[in-house]
């Protein structure tokens, strides 16, 4: 499989728990359909390398960016999970204080319900934030449209399209996986991200 280009490239910037898994999957296959590669932390299994160190890597070598904020619960140990905004963090810096290129970034920041990050990160005030409502229809949506706007490609579908597309994709996710051999509920992120390039190459 080819190394994509910068411009071709999306840091995904989410949680990554089962919780969270239906999104993911929403958003793993509108960037596909749109015709972009998703690029993030998982898509590397090097136990010598530092994590952060792959995410840095990953930023650098991605245009744009998809970032959900909005997991601000506590844990069991009363600590919320602060991983995405540090994360979203790297990657304004990148746009701020990089090169040329880093300059260009473009990001699309998702919460749950609107402006609720102005409780907890007042310093992003100002910013246009997307509200998913834990909606993969709504993922969707933002993201296609989205990049229409910001990549200005006539290449990309219209949203009831791929909407479509994708319901029939997660209706026929668990024959695909069983035929693989692999766990419906635990698809290693690269394998998931085979599995919807193939998908979508014979839509295209």
């Amino acid at each position: 499989m080819p190394i994509p280009g910068y411009n071709d490239s999306i840091f995904i910037n989410c949680p990554f728990d089962e919780e969270y898994m239906p999104l993911l999957k929403a958003i793993i296959y509108s960037v596909y359909r749109c015709g972009f590669v998703p690029q993030c932390a998982l898509g590397e299994d090097d136990a010598s390398d530092i994590r952060l160190d792959k995410i840095i890597r990953c930023i650098a070598n991605c245009r744009y960016g998809i970032h959900d904020i909005s997991r601000t619960e506590i844990n069991a140990n009363g600590f919320p999970r602060f991983n995405m905004p540090f994360e979203f963090g790297i990657f304004f810096g990148a746009k701020q204080f990089g090169n040329k290129k880093q300059k260009n970034k473009n990001a699309l920041i998702f919460e749950k319900i609107k402006y609720t990050y102005q409780q907890y990160i007042s310093d992003l005030n100002g910013i246009d934030t997307k509200a998913h409502e834990n909606k993969p229809e709504i993922i969707i949506r933002n993201i296609r449209d989205w990049l229409a706007t910001v990549s200005k490609r006539n290449t990309i579908p219209g949203y009831n399209v791929i909407l479509n597309e994708y319901k029939t994709f997660i209706e026929k996710l668990p024959e695909i996986v069983t035929r693989l051999g692999l766990n419906i509920n635990d698809i290693p992120f690269n394998d998931f991200c085979q599995i919807v390039e193939e998908a979508v190459r014979e839509k295209i």
